[in-house]
């Protein structure tokens, strides 16, 4: 008889600003987890030419979010106001499960009243994270 393992692919979101680290930080430690990750945030060499100012969330954006199963963002203050937020907001609206990732010692007052869960910059706790709330 052989053995066959299937491997736990996830979709991921990652709001972010590309003006600090957290977008790299958080991949990287998605990379080192147990999935497979197929990442549809915006990557740096390839953005939206344009983006739609009349919606909180340009609907491109949107689409990717709603390809995702679980969307990871960063603690960082920085995310209070702005895209990430509105992008972090959407996704709890359309019911995405949403966690955030502890990369400074200062949590967003946002992430706070949002009541996003905020875990340790370790492998582990987001594996645990992640199995535990997606289906």
């Amino acid at each position: 008889m052989v053995n066959v393992y299937i491997l736990d692919m996830i979709n991921v979101f990652i709001p972010h600003r590309w003006n600090n680290n957290d977008y790299s930080e958080i991949s990287e430690l998605l990379d080192r987890t147990k999935f497979i990750v197929r990442d549809y945030s915006v990557p740096a060499s390839s953005p939206f030419d344009k983006i739609d100012k009349r919606y909180n969330v340009d609907p491109q954006i949107q689409r990717q979010i709603q390809y995702a199963s679980v969307v990871v963002c960063s603690n960082r203050p920085a995310n209070n106001n702005g895209m990430s937020i509105d992008e972090i907001k959407y996704a709890i609206s359309i019911g995405k499960p949403v966690v955030a990732v502890q990369i400074t010692d200062n949590i967003s007052r946002q992430i706070l009243m949002l009541d996003i869960p905020v875990i340790s910059k370790r492998k582990n706790s987001l594996e645990s994270w992640i199995e535990y709330n997606i289906n």
